[in-house]
């Protein structure tokens, strides 16, 4: 195990659709789920922030979204 790494794999209760892996590392977050039929991984490559935005936008209406940056008074 990379310990520069958070791993995270979320299956899919009904086993229609293979396991997802979300792979975080400080400047990078790989999702990945196997395909059977090319017997590799595909992969969708995003930022920390685009991670974070995706998972605040999970509880908001349909829409596009951009987080605007915290300020520090």
């Amino acid at each position: 195990m990379d310990w520069d790494e958070t791993s995270i794999t979320i299956l899919d209760p009904g086993g229609e659709y293979e396991d997802v892996q979300i792979i975080m590392h400080e400047e990078v977050v790989y999702i990945r789920q196997f395909d059977f039929d090319s017997e590799h991984y595909d992969y969708c490559i995003i930022s920390p922030k685009q991670m974070l935005a995706l998972m605040k936008a999970f509880k908001l209406p349909a829409g596009a979204y951009q987080l605007e940056e915290e300020r520090e008074e």
